[in-house]
């Protein structure tokens, strides 16, 4: 029997950068970025528990109410307030996260990716069981960067004493982590305290479902995409 899949939300209250960003309204969904992600994350199949951690009484009562309306996996857990600041550090917040299911793998992920649609979920726990066979103890979505990268002593991944203006193809490429999904046991979190292992699975997912919502004008911008991906008939679930 495969391990147990356990989808984890991080929701807390008092969003400094982007003011209400869980739950104000996101194009045609009313109850914002977390509808869309409730509503894409009870679409797989493969996940058997959903877990809302939020110390926001707007995110709890909303994602009380969602889990209450469909098949019984969404589960609100009350975040502790020291555990809900923007000043909390992330890796207290991931020593927590470890503690919240004894076996399963963690999969968490943020309503501020709302192009991670249900079939790309399916096709990121394919990714990681695929993972697990090869040896890897976790996976974290990247995104590849074959861009000019500089630092204060010049170019960081090209070196222009050969090439001044090598072809953006030929420079080693960088892989940044954009937060659209964690995978990792709970016990294996436990072990290492994090939420990436010794050995992950680098899995590139493209720019353009990988999009996330940091700051308000990404806000207006990605939702006018998803309005516009809706008048064409393009599915965000």
């Amino acid at each position: 029997m495969s391990e147990s899949i356990v989808a984890l939300i991080p929701a807390r209250a008092g969003s400094e950068r982007v003011k209400n960003k869980n739950t104000r309204p996101f194009a045609e969904f009313k109850n914002g970025l977390l509808e869309l992600k409730l509503r894409q994350l009870v679409k797989v199949k493969e996940i058997s528990k959903i877990i809302v951690s939020t110390n926001d009484p707007i995110v709890s009562a909303y994602a009380t109410y969602f889990g209450q309306s469909v098949d019984g996996r969404v589960k609100v857990i009350e975040r502790p307030d020291e555990l809900g600041r923007s000043s909390t550090p992330m890796s207290a917040f991931i020593h927590y996260a470890a503690s919240l299911e004894d076996s399963g793998t963690m999969l968490m992920t943020h309503v501020t990716h709302p192009f991670i649609t249900s079939s790309v979920f399916s096709e990121l726990i394919s990714a990681w069981h695929a993972a697990k066979e090869k040896g890897h103890d976790s996976l974290v979505t990247v995104t590849k960067l074959h861009k000019f990268i500089w630092d204060e002593n010049g170019p960081y991944n090209y070196d222009n004493s050969v090439e001044k203006w090598p072809r953006s193809q030929d420079i080693k490429p960088l892989f940044e982590i954009n937060h659209a999904a964690y995978f990792m046991p709970f016990s294996r979190m436990r072990e290492v305290g994090d939420r990436i292992g010794n050995n992950p699975d680098l899995y590139e997912i493209p720019e353009s479902i990988a999009m996330d919502i940091d700051w308000e004008d990404q806000f207006k911008l990605l939702e006018d995409i998803a309005a516009a991906r809706l008048s064409r008939g393009i599915d965000l679930l």
